[in-house]
């Protein structure tokens, strides 16, 4: 069965019609908003969550949604596997000056070992020479090879036709016929007949079959194969040249420059890692560059650009008189679902929209005067 998503299907062309013939077919609501919730923490995890709109992280959580109740998430993968860079010698050397260990070089060829007394003399066979004890001598080509050139110019034009044929039959092994299309395609693409798969999702984004295929989930393709290879991606550092697999980074970890770009990569039987660089000029993006930055503004509520990993923001917290009014303790509480509740519209976290929760809303962090545990192991 194909399940199209309204949203897909108000994409279409046809208008209330086509939604209409879509809708007898028994095509479920939006996703579960717990399922929607892991597929955008998964994709963050992988590097793709730039690349994906709202419509495709609804289309792989409905693909979790109809994985987990037809077959179960016990073969999911939580974690993305991170590319590992092998740095091992491929033919590594003797190991040198080593404690403790004598290891003396290889004895060298002595050169004069030939007695000079026997060179003067003249060789008995002038045919063999030195040669006589370890290899037979050249043979003579250039008369073979002249026979040779002159009795195949005269047979060429009697088996030229002859030739012409089997050139013919011998060429033809290599070309692509309707025989062999279909075998060719699954080597290049690298797929798969699905057998034994209940649940799917078929599409061409690269970004959407790469979080598929690392959480473990089934990618089919538009002929209807099974996808079992995806890209995989790292971050580097186009003013360092360091590379990094976490995809949660925005500045480098070595220089602490905002210049991390996503490159695909491939690694290879023997552990090597190879990166496939884009021949677009506008990789990277000189936003920002031309102009000379804005002044900086001070204040709770100031939005300033983010330019360290290590820069500080205001946290937005509401203020104490705003918290009063949660104070359940209070002789004058009014719970919320009270319509004699107040609702306050007029402070500025109010026309901001910022809720008060937990551990609160925005950049908000715990107490940092706070005492803590020191010497705790981080996870």
């Amino acid at each position: 069965h194909h399940l199209p998503l309204p949203r897909r299907v108000s994409r279409r062309r046809g208008g209330a019609g086509t939604r209409t013939r879509h809708s007898d077919v028994g095509i479920p609501g939006e996703a579960q908003a717990s399922c929607t919730t892991v597929l955008t923490e998964f994709s963050k995890k992988t590097g793709d969550y730039p690349s994906l709109s709202a419509t495709d992280i609804q289309v792989l959580a409905l693909t979790y949604q109809l994985e987990a109740e037809f077959v179960g998430v016990s073969h999911l993968k939580q974690e993305p596997e991170k590319a590992k860079v092998s740095s091992s010698i491929r033919h590594p050397e003797a190991p040198v000056n080593i404690l403790g260990f004598h290891l003396p070089s290889k004895p060298k060829c002595p050169q004069d070992t030939v007695d000079r007394g026997h060179q003067a003399s003249e060789p008995e066979d002038l045919e063999f020479s030195s040669f006589v004890f370890w290899r037979n001598p050249l043979p003579n080509i250039d008369q073979e090879l002249q026979e040779l050139l002159m009795d195949g110019g005269e047979e060429e034009e009697e088996n030229g036709f002859e030739e012409s044929k089997e050139d013919s039959d011998d060429d033809g092994g290599g070309w692509i016929t309707p025989s062999n299309i279909k075998q060719i395609q699954q080597e290049l693409e690298q797929c798969d007949d699905p057998k034994d798969v209940r649940v799917g999702c078929v599409t061409t984004d690269f970004a959407m079959q790469n979080v598929l295929l690392q959480m473990g989930l089934h990618v089919l393709a538009v002929n209807g194969m099974l996808i079992r290879e995806a890209r995989s991606y790292i971050l580097r550092c186009h003013g360092c040249f360091r590379t990094t697999s976490d995809m949660n980074r925005v500045f480098c970890a070595h220089c602490g420059n905002k210049t991390l770009k996503k490159v695909s990569v491939t690694v290879s039987d023997d552990g090597t890692l190879h990166m496939h660089f884009s021949r677009n000029p506008k990789v990277l993006n000189p936003r920002g560059l031309r102009y000379s930055l804005p002044m900086p503004k001070g204040g709770k509520y100031a939005i300033n650009p983010h330019l360290t990993e290590d820069q500080r923001f205001p946290q937005l917290r509401l203020s104490r008189k705003a918290r009063q009014k949660t104070d359940v303790f209070a002789p004058d509480y009014v719970a919320g679902v009270s319509p004699f509740a107040e609702n306050d519209i007029c402070s500025r976290s109010a026309a901001l929209q910022l809720r008060d929760s937990a551990l609160g809303g925005g950049r908000r962090r715990l107490n940092p005067n706070a005492s803590r545990k020191k010497f705790v192991k981080k996870r």
